[in-house]
């Protein structure tokens, strides 16, 4: 009968389409690059990235699409390896009834007269990069040891956020909070992403500031250029907050994409700053940037005047009018001047292109291998581990995500192109 039933499960299993292949994969991890022109997300799964693709059959559950995710959302993937997946489903940290608040709940509280504590439960280093104003930072592990930090009224509003709904730390602080006595607790869910997204100010720390003042990072100085004179910050550039507006005008009626001069990255550190934080000048100058889709652009914490209370150091003289940004390279990422060169005369590199066939059909760079991102990960042993590899797509993301795959796997000399790139049907290309 064992027998028997062994013979039939093959056939069976065939006729009803269960063979191995057609069960898929339930993988579930953290968001770390998606690729919309890919169709591509790689998550974080036990340590190692994973890519895996979407299309028009992919069911979104708790996202309408994937526009509405992004690093670091938690999601779980089924999907058969090879083919788009069935169903993403962006897994969500439910808080307790009553206790959520929206975005306009949050501006409510920041901007009314009540008494609050507002306090951000990220990590220190995410905290110190851009917060939301007023907020102090106890990460959950640290909230019982630091209670006492809370005011004594246990009826006190206090409020907690974190990296939005996938982030369990807003409802875990409520829980510790909960406990110990605190009756009056909200969580604003949404977090710093969903605040980010809609243009509200963020501001970073004087200290973290201070540790970042290089060409990696964009710090300018909004105030009138002769109190700029009487003292600014080393390295930062001196633009009015009137020169935005005007140069989004500028950039409107010439019909061009609107970018800071020199500042073609999207996700360049940019810090603002004036006397104040809140001050009509910088909100102008913040406001700006965030039209322009800048990921990463904040306000100096305090402004000069918290800066200079702190005994940080300024300079004398005029600043700067000119931004001179160098994009900081990731690791294993290779600068556009020797990507060009190597392109023209590859030699004993190997280079390998990453972008879906449909994209390779339209231009790809002379000599390069087409291995899309998903077979790539399916099966690397086209690529001799010997051989120095440098990989590309269209603007870095995919290109990333197969160095990172490569690198698990033992590809120790493979490098990878971190710019936006155009090809064109000869094999030339561009850089954005």
């Amino acid at each position: 009968m064992k027998r028997l039933h062994c013979a039939l499960l093959g056939p069976l299993a065939l006729l009803l389409g269960l063979s191995g292949a057609a069960y898929g994969d339930t993988i579930k991890g953290r968001i770390q690059e998606i690729s919309s022109k890919g169709s591509t997300i790689q998550i974080e799964v036990e340590g190692k990235p994973s890519v895996v693709r979407f299309g028009p059959e992919t069911q979104f559950v708790n996202a309408a699409g994937i526009k509405e995710l992004g690093a670091p959302d938690l999601i779980e993937v089924e999907h058969t390896p090879g083919q788009p997946a069935l169903k993403i489903t962006k897994v969500l940290f439910n808080l307790p009834p009553g206790a959520e608040i929206s975005i306009t709940e949050m501006e409510q509280i920041l901007t009314g007269k009540g008494p609050y504590v507002l306090v951000d439960a990220r990590p220190n280093a995410q905290y110190s990069e851009g917060h939301i104003p007023t907020s102090i930072n106890i990460f959950p592990k640290e909230l019982e040891k630091r209670i006492g930090e809370l005011p004594a009224d246990k009826g006190h509003l206090i409020v907690f956020y974190c990296g939005g709904p996938t982030c369990p730390y807003t409802g875990q602080s409520i829980e510790i909070a909960g406990k110990a006595g605190y009756t009056n607790l909200k969580g604003f869910q949404a977090g710093i992403p969903a605040w980010k997204k809609a243009g509200k100010p963020v501001v970073a720390s004087p200290d973290w500031v201070s540790a970042s003042l290089d060409p990696h990072h964009v710090i300018i100085d909004v105030r009138p250029k002769a109190e700029v004179a009487k003292g600014h910050i080393q390295g930062a550039v001196s633009m009015e907050a009137a020169e935005f507006p005007a140069m989004t005008q500028r950039f409107i009626a010439e019909k061009k994409v609107a970018r800071l001069p020199g500042v073609t990255d999207m996700a360049a550190p940019i810090i603002v700053y004036g006397d104040a934080d809140n001050s009509q000048d910088v909100l102008t100058a913040y406001g700006e940037l965030k039209k322009y889709q800048y990921k990463n652009a904040s306000i100096l914490q305090g402004g000069l005047r918290e800066w200079t209370s702190r005994g940080l150091p300024t300079v004398t003289g005029e600043a700067a009018t000119k931004i001179s940004y160098v994009k900081k390279l990731k690791e294993g990422a290779i600068p556009s001047e020797e990507f060009a060169r190597i392109a023209a005369d590859p030699g004993q590199v190997v280079l390998v292109d990453v972008r879906e066939d449909k994209e390779t059909t339209e231009g790809m760079v002379k000599g390069a291998l087409a291995v899309p991102i998903d077979k790539l990960q399916a099966d690397p042993s086209a690529l001799a581990k010997d051989r120095d590899i440098v990989v590309y797509c269209s603007n870095g993301i995919r290109s990333e995500m197969a160095y990172q795959f490569l690198k698990k796997n033992g590809y120790d000399k493979v490098r990878f192109l971190n710019d936006s790139l155009t090809v064109k049907k000869d094999g030339s290309f561009t850089f954005e």
